[in-house]
Parts: structure tokens; C-alpha cells; sequence
């Protein structure tokens, strides 16, 4: 499967791969709960984008969404209620 960044995403959901950089970008990223495993839901595309995280909506500008790779394949809507409740994969989310 491949993969791209979450900025060249359309609207749909996509499940987080990874999250690319360091420092506190990529710290902030996972204090909102974008972190990999985790599904996320592209509302509405632009700058900032709109996105659905574990049930919040946030605000996420271009640049930080170019540090979350996702795959570049849509999730189906079944197979994000079945891992509504799924942590992080290991340590990812801090």
C-alpha cells in the first residue's frame, strides 16, 4: 500500500502510518490524538483542514499536516467503528 501526506489528502478517511519531524510539532500532532493506527477523518480540505480525531473536530494547518503520513487508500466507514475504541499502536502517542 502506499502512502502519502495527510496535506495531499482529499476528504474521506485514512488511517495515520506515522509522523515524520521532531520536536514540538510532532509533539502537539500527538497531543491531539494524530498518531499512528489511529483513523482520521478529513472534513473539509483548505488551509486550515478540518479533521475528525477520536470524535473532536480540530483545525490543522498544511505544514503540520505534511508531517502525518497516511495510507493513500479511503478507510471504509466498517472498519472505523470497529477500531473506534483502538489505542495507538505502541508507544506513538504519548
Amino acid at each position: 500500500m502506499s502512502h502519502i501526506t495527510l496535506s495531499h489528502a482529499g476528504p474521506g478517511t485514512f488511517r495515520c502510518v506515522e509522523i515524520t519531524g521532531q520536536g514540538e510539532p510532532v509533539v502537539r500532532l500527538k497531543r491531539m490524538g494524530i498518531c499512528g493506527g489511529r483513523h482520521l477523518t478529513i472534513v473539509q480540505s483548505g488551509d486550515p483542514m478540518i479533521l475528525r480525531v477520536v470524535g473532536a473536530r480540530i483545525g490543522l494547518s498544511r505544514e503540520l499536516a505534511a508531517s502525518v503520513i497516511v495510507d493513500s487508500d479511503r478507510v471504509n466507514a466498517d472498519d472505523v467503528m470497529s477500531a473506534a475504541n483502538a489505542q495507538c499502536d505502541g508507544d506513538d502517542c504519548d
